[in-house]
């Protein structure tokens, strides 16, 4: 479609000295309108004493933008949404029947193929009524006209104006031809109930109710000769002439565009009569445009006040403008078919805890893509919080134990290191925390991330460092701004949101590399121009090497064959890698898990509050995850992950809170250092379900 965002003309410059009447300033006029028009304005200003400043006919016509509803697309191409401060959607005049084009001809401007812009005599019919009274009551506008007075002038009504608008008609008539004008006053018009243009009237005049809300019944090249008078007799009023409100007047009003049809001939009386026969529309269409869901919420928000997308606008309300009027095509992330297997998977599995609901983020490590979003709730009208996204988040609990696991191994640390599980344990005046069970002892790292060790990984971010756990985190896709050195931070209790999460899984699952969430791929202007594209636009970053990553990769694929998170393997011996994590209570469960082509991570919990018996995030959310992924990766082929690498085979070392390869003092803190007020927060119990289906 080509651009009409501004439409600009140049008129005749009018040479007028300023000791000539105001007669002599119009008779120019005779050059553009031919003798009769000229005559008559002259008689015009006679009559009124009106002087025409000859300079304002100096200056080009340019027609005002149009205020545009934006459109969202999923990833397939399909709407999901409209976003607009009001409905309109520009379209091409081959765009718009036959049938609608001749209804509001043969209502609004009967001579509009023969006029020059101006119908004479339905102007001096207007100028005998007006002249009376001494102002503009009558304006016997053609559609040329019409289109000038809403994207030229200003709605002031006076005889100059009006001398103005019949100048710049004549003229915009031979610049730019009829049926130019015809598509822009077919786009512009108001027709009443939120729709400005022919498009968005037909699409909220009539529609039918679904279970999934009300939809248009009729695409725009289906309109009938009903609704096509209907809306044609809306033009003139279209509050007072609304079927909603005043179905008596609407059907009068159609009764009468339908005989001037006939009258012009472009249909017959036995088509008007059965036109008039047909019911009026009785769906009213929503009040505005707003989201409707999670999705569309999350779109328009992230337009407006992500940073990514500046290139819409250097300022929010610039940002807010181009989204809301700007009539741009959006290209969403969404995979429908890998939303259908989220809620699918929530719907399977939630009602097992009555008063708890889950949230969810599936992007697909190689780009950022966020694919699948569940909010929370369902009834978005009804909550309107998106737990996915919204900061501050939940507490993840011990899935944050996979970024410092990527930190020590970024700095040189193995899987075979060995480090001590002994629960309680407590570090001066950092505090103490525990196991869910006592006398874990010895182990490999290894071992501790498989049985998610609180007291191991304890020792294990106080020999990494707080100040290194903190730069991978943010590396990784942490963006919080409240991350603090805190003997818990490595149990996750510090809140983060899903979405998070799932990117720090999506990098570790893209071999180190990080991608931004992405929930926009493509902004296409309403000219067509392409202004925002990601994968152009858009440069990852390396988070951790891809050695610590593939050696990570290989430690979480641990969690799945044999530690706390049985419950996510999957069927077909597809590789998958992933990490549980339970807050205190068990108010908090989750989930992060991923293969190489999809990542995600599962919050499970109470909407409201932190209420106690989500339980362990082995549990529903391994469940959930292993359900979404079965439907979600159905077809796709099975792919390994990276070989783990020498960064796996280093040899392995005594690991303390102090260091790597430092022994504790001869007096274990354990025992002798003062407890700090830090709750505990409990280590996910191994949870082996019955054997996965081949």
């Amino acid at each position: 479609m080509r651009s009409r965002n501004i439409r600009t003309v140049t008129t005749r410059r009018f040479a007028v000295l300023d000791d000539q009447p105001p007669v002599r300033a119009l008779l120019t006029t005779i050059m553009a309108g031919g003798l009769v028009v000229g005559l008559f304005l002259v008689a015009l200003v006679l009559s009124t004493g009106i002087l025409v400043d000859a300079q304002e006919f100096e200056t080009g016509i340019e027609l005002r933008d149009l205020k545009q509803r934006s459109t969202v697309y999923s990833s397939t191409g399909g709407v999901v949404a409209v976003l607009g401060s009001l409905n309109r959607e520009e379209v091409e005049l081959n765009e718009v029947p036959r049938i609608l084009r001749k209804a509001v001809i043969a209502v609004e401007d009967q001579t509009f193929w023969s006029n020059q812009g101006v119908d004479i005599n339905a102007v001096a019919r207007a100028f005998v009524k007006n002249i009376t009274s001494g102002e503009i009551e009558q304006g016997g506008s053609t559609i040329t006209q019409q289109l000038v007075k809403k994207r030229i002038l200003s709605p002031k009504r006076d005889i100059k104006r009006k001398i103005r608008e019949i100048v710049l008609a004549i003229h915009l008539t031979e610049e730019i031809g009829k049926r130019e004008i015809l598509e822009q006053y077919l786009n512009t018009v108001y027709f009443g109930q939120g729709s400005y243009g022919v498009k968005a009237a037909v699409e909220r005049f009539f529609q039918v109710s679904t279970e999934f809300g009300n939809v248009p019944s009729t695409a725009l090249a289906d309109v009938s000769i009903a609704q096509a008078a209907l809306l044609a007799g809306l033009i003139a009023n279209p509050e007072g002439d609304n079927p909603f409100t005043n179905p008596e007047r609407a059907a009068e009003r159609r009764a009468f565009a339908l005989n001037r049809m006939v009258d012009q001939g472009y249909i017959t009386e036995s088509e008007a009569l059965a036109a008039a026969q047909e019911p009026l529309p009785t769906i009213v269409p929503e009040a505005e445009l707003r989201p409707r869901d999670a999705w569309a919420e999350e779109v328009q928000d992230r337009l407006i006040h992500d940073p990514m997308y500046e290139v819409l606008g250097t300022t929010t309300a610039a940002r807010r403008a181009r989204v809301l009027t700007g009539g741009l095509k959006i290209h969403a992330t969404i995979d429908l078919s890998l939303q259908r297997a989220a809620q699918a998977a929530m719907e399977e599995i939630l009602p097992e805890k009555p008063g708890f609901t889950g949230a969810m983020i599936a992007m697909d490590p190689r780009n950022g893509f966020v694919k699948a979003m569940i909010a929370g709730p369902r009834d978005f009208a009804g909550s309107q919080y998106n737990i996915a996204t919204t900061y501050p988040g939940r507490q993840s609990g011990s899935t944050w134990k996979v970024i410092t696991l990527a930190a020590a191994l970024e700095n040189g640390f193995s899987p075979r290191d060995t480090i001590s599980g002994s629960s309680p344990c407590s570090f001066g005046l950092l505090g103490r925390t525990q196991n869910a069970e006592r006398g874990a002892g010895q182990q490999s790292l290894r071992s501790a991330t498989a049985n998610s060790v609180n007291c191991a990984f304890a020792r294990l971010e106080l020999a990494v460092g707080f100040d290194k756990v903190i730069d991978i985190a943010q590396k990784l896709g942490i963006t919080q701004p409240t991350l603090k050195p805190i003997l818990s931070l490595t149990l996750g209790t510090i809140e983060t949101t899903p979405l998070e999460m799932a990117t720090v899984a999506s990098t570790i699952a893209n071999n180190g590399v990080h991608h931004d969430p992405v929930f926009v791929s493509k902004i296409v202007a309403a000219d067509g121009t392409v202004v925002f594209d990601a994968e152009r636009d858009l440069e990852p970053t390396r988070a951790i090497s891809a050695e610590a990553a593939a050696c990570e990769i290989d430690m979480l694929r641990g969690v799945i064959t044999g530690g706390t998170g049985t419950a996510a393997r999957l069927p077909g011996n597809r590789p998958v890698a992933g990490k549980t994590g339970t807050t205190d209570l068990r108010a908090d469960a989750n989930f992060l898990g991923f293969t190489p082509q999809l990542a995600a991570f599962v919050w499970h919990g109470n909407a409201l509050a932190q209420v106690p018996g989500a339980g362990f995030g082995g549990q529903i959310p391994a469940r959930i995850f292993r359900s979404f992924m079965e439907r979600a990766l159905f077809i796709e082929p099975i792919i390994e992950f990276p070989d783990p690498g020498p960064a796996c085979d280093r040899d392995g070392k005594y690991v303390s809170e102090k260091g790597r390869g430092v022994a504790p003092p001869p007096t274990s803190p354990e025992t002798t250092a003062p407890v700090a007020t830090v709750p505990p927060v409990v280590v996910e119990p191994p949870t082996v379900p019955p054997a996965p289906t081949p």
